[in-house]
């Protein structure tokens, strides 16, 4: 287990290296008015082209690795070992993370405290957990959700290259808010039905407790962030539109 989880961290590092690289010295000098944009500009289009990488790989595995989950047996749904696919798409989350803590904390414009440490968490206990056959389920559920970053790049793309009063970053917006809901809050209870439920028999006291300080944290930031999401996007809808100048008023101004 250990091997393949690492295996799959080492390669999703590697591969986030490679697409910053590529973006960076191949990509972004061929894209018109790129050099032009501000520094924090271009460090938030390379942070989000990079990506959604995981966001279009990791999901797909774990999707994959659910169908090997006893999803029906609450006294193993929690102990149940790792599949072959659940370790690389959690191993491949951990790697990415763990790139992408790197990029927020060296540069400045997005180093965000709470992204760090939501990845810090992940970074060390993730991989615990996976190798102790601790909450697997809870894990797979996580690396799905993260298929909603597809919206939320893309956002950010359209933003930082100037896109932002198109149809496309509306429909964008409003699609990525719902595509937040169907992955990340309504299949909430499901779990909060399975952490209550399922049997805890095999844990130790250290690990009972870890899980119970730990498996909220993600409910709490997905809801925390929808609100933050949903109410973005209604303050983006019934903002004003810029007021024509007329000519009389013109003319007034230019004398």
């Amino acid at each position: 287990d250990a091997a393949e989880l690492f295996s799959a961290w080492a390669l999703s590092f590697v591969v986030s290296i490679a697409l910053l690289l590529t973006w960076r010295f191949l990509i972004a000098p061929e894209i018109p008015g790129h050099q032009t944009r501000s520094q924090a500009d271009r460090v938030m289009l390379a942070n989000s082209v990079v990506s959604c990488y995981p966001a279009l790989t990791g999901p797909f595995l774990a999707i994959g690795a659910l169908w090997h989950m006893p999803l029906g047996d609450n006294a193993l749904v929690l102990v149940a070992p790792p599949s072959q696919l659940a370790l690389r798409a959690i191993g491949l989350s951990c790697g990415y993370m763990l790139y992408d803590t790197l990029y927020c904390i060296w540069n400045k414009p997005i180093r965000s405290p709470l992204i760090i440490f939501h990845h810090v968490l992940s970074i060390v206990f993730f991989p615990y957990a996976t190798l102790r056959h601790r909450c697997i389920l809870l894990m797979l559920f996580f690396v799905i959700t993260e298929i909603t970053n597809i919206g939320q790049h893309f956002r950010i793309i359209l933003l930082k290259l100037g896109y932002e009063k198109t149809r496309s970053y509306l429909v964008n917006g409003v699609s990525w808010a719902a595509a937040f809901f169907v992955v990340r809050i309504l299949p909430s209870p499901y779990f909060f039905y399975k952490i209550v439920y399922a049997s805890y028999s095999e844990f130790t006291n250290f690990d009972f407790y870890l899980a119970h300080c730990l498996m909220p944290i993600p409910f709490m930031l997905n809801s925390f962030w929808f609100w933050m999401l949903f109410t973005g996007i209604i303050k983006f809808i019934n903002k004003e539109p810029p007021r024509p100048v007329t000519t009389k008023a013109a003319g007034k101004k230019d004398h």
